[in-house]
C-alpha cells in the first residue's frame, strides 16, 4: 500500500504545479507581444492554465480513490493536453489559408480576363478585397508597393508571407511577367490552372479532415474503454488490483501505462499535419 504521506506529497506536487503555471500565464498575458512573435512561441500561455488544473482537478480525485501515484500523474497529463490531442490548429489554419490563396487566384483570374488593367494594378485591386486569411500578407505587399519597393521584391516577401507551393507558383509566373521576361498573356491561363489547382487541394484537405476526425473519434473511444475497464476492474475485482498499490507495481504500471500512450501517440501522429513543401523563388531579399 502506498503510504499516506506520498500521497498527500504527490497531490501537493500537482496543486504547487498548477498554481505554478497559473502565475506564469498571468505573468505571459500581461506582457506587451513582441514584434517578432516571441510571445506565441512560449511554452505556458494565458489559454494554458485552466488546462493545467483541469489536469489537477481530474488527477487528484484519481490519486485520492486509487493512492496510485503514477496512475494520477498519467490522469493528470492526459486531462492536460486532451484537447491538444484531439484539435490540430496547424490544418485548420493551414486549411483556410489554402482556401484564401485559392480565392485569392481565382479573383486575380477573374480581374486579368475582365479588365484591361496591368497586372501590377490587377495586383493591388485583388490585394485590397483579399480573404480574412491571407489579407495581411497581401495589404503588406500593398503598402510596400506604395512605400517604393520593386514590385519584384515585394512580390518575394509576399511569397514568404504566404508559404504555400500554389502561391509560390503563381508569384513566380507574375514575376516573369512583372519584369518583362514573359509575356502577360500568358498569365492568365497560369494563374488560372493555379487557382483551379489550389481549389482542388482545398477539397482534397476537406476529405483528409474527415479522416482525421475518424481518427481523434477512435482516440477517445480507446481513452474511454480504458477508464471504463479501470473503473470497473477497481470496483468488482479491486484484490486483482492489490498489487499495484505497493511501489513495486506502481513501477510495473509504468509499462502498461507506456504501452497504452503509444497507441495513443501513433494514432494521433495519423492525424498531425505535415506542411508541404515550398518552391524557392530565386531573387528574393535575404
Amino acid at each position: 500500500m502506498i503510504p499516506a504521506p506520498a500521497v498527500v506529497l504527490v497531490t501537493m506536487v500537482l496543486v504547487a504545479g498548477a498554481i505554478a503555471a497559473s502565475l506564469v500565464a498571468v505573468r505571459d498575458g500581461s506582457d506587451e507581444p513582441s514584434p517578432s512573435g516571441g510571445d506565441h512561441d512560449r511554452t505556458v500561455t494565458p489559454r494554458s492554465a485552466p488546462r493545467v488544473w483541469l489536469g489537477v482537478a481530474v488527477g487528484v480525485p484519481v490519486l485520492a480513490l486509487t493512492r496510485w501515484p503514477v496512475l494520477a500523474l498519467a490522469a493528470v497529463l492526459l486531462a492536460a493536453c486532451w484537447t491538444r490531442w484531439l484539435r490540430d490548429d496547424a490544418a485548420a489554419d493551414e486549411r483556410r489559408r489554402v482556401e484564401g490563396i485559392a480565392k485569392w487566384l481565382e479573383d486575380l483570374r477573374d480581374t486579368l480576363r475582365g479588365s484591361s488593367v496591368g497586372t501590377e494594378e490587377a495586383l493591388e485591386q485583388v490585394a485590397l478585397r483579399a480573404p480574412e486569411a491571407v489579407r495581411a500578407p497581401l495589404a503588406t505587399f500593398v503598402l510596400r508597393r506604395r512605400q517604393g519597393f520593386r514590385t519584384e521584391d515585394a512580390l518575394a516577401d509576399l511569397a514568404d508571407a504566404l508559404a504555400h507551393p500554389t502561391s509560390d507558383a503563381a508569384i513566380a509566373a507574375i514575376r516573369l511577367v512583372v519584369s518583362g521576361s514573359a509575356g502577360a498573356g500568358r498569365l492568365h491561363p497560369t494563374v488560372s490552372a493555379l487557382a483551379a489547382a489550389a481549389r482542388d487541394e482545398v477539397r482534397a484537405r476537406e476529405r483528409v479532415d474527415r479522416t482525421r476526425a475518424l481518427y481523434r473519434a477512435s482516440m477517445t473511444r480507446l481513452v474511454m474503454i480504458a477508464v471504463a475497464l479501470l473503473v470497473y476492474l477497481r470496483l468488482a475485482a479491486g484484490e486483482l488490483l492489490e498489487p499495484y498499490a505497493t511501489p513495486l507495481g506502481q513501477v510495473i504500471l509504468l509499462v502498461p501505462l507506456t504501452m497504452w500512450a503509444g497507441c495513443l501517440a501513433w494514432m494521433r501522429s495519423l492525424c498531425r499535419y505535415e506542411p508541404p513543401a515550398r518552391y524557392r523563388i530565386a531573387g528574393s531579399l535575404a
